[in-house]
């Protein structure tokens, strides 16, 4: 079975931190970046499994200038077969 993941944070920066942040993301494989206001950003994970994309939640914690990281969704789909109609 195949699972595809997407994972919605919220970071914190201060402002002055916000754009070394954006661009320390910008080349992390499976992050991107949907908002940033003031160091406020959204960000989403994709990945094939869980531990890659806890391994990516616990990179962006520790990238320098973030100051706090929220998971505020978690959705994953497994791949599988359509069930066989009853007739």
């Amino acid at each position: 079975m195949s699972e595809y993941h997407v994972c919605g944070l919220l970071l914190m920066s201060r402002p002055e931190n916000a754009a070394a942040v954006e661009q320390a993301l910008s080349a992390l494989h499976g992050v991107e970046l949907h908002a940033n206001e003031s160091g406020r950003m959204v960000v989403t994970i994709e990945g094939s499994n869980y531990n890659e994309c806890a391994d990516l939640m616990n990179t962006l914690a520790t990238l320098d200038g973030v100051a706090s990281s929220s998971l505020v969704y978690h959705q994953v789909d497994n791949e599988h077969q359509p069930e066989e109609s009853l007739q």
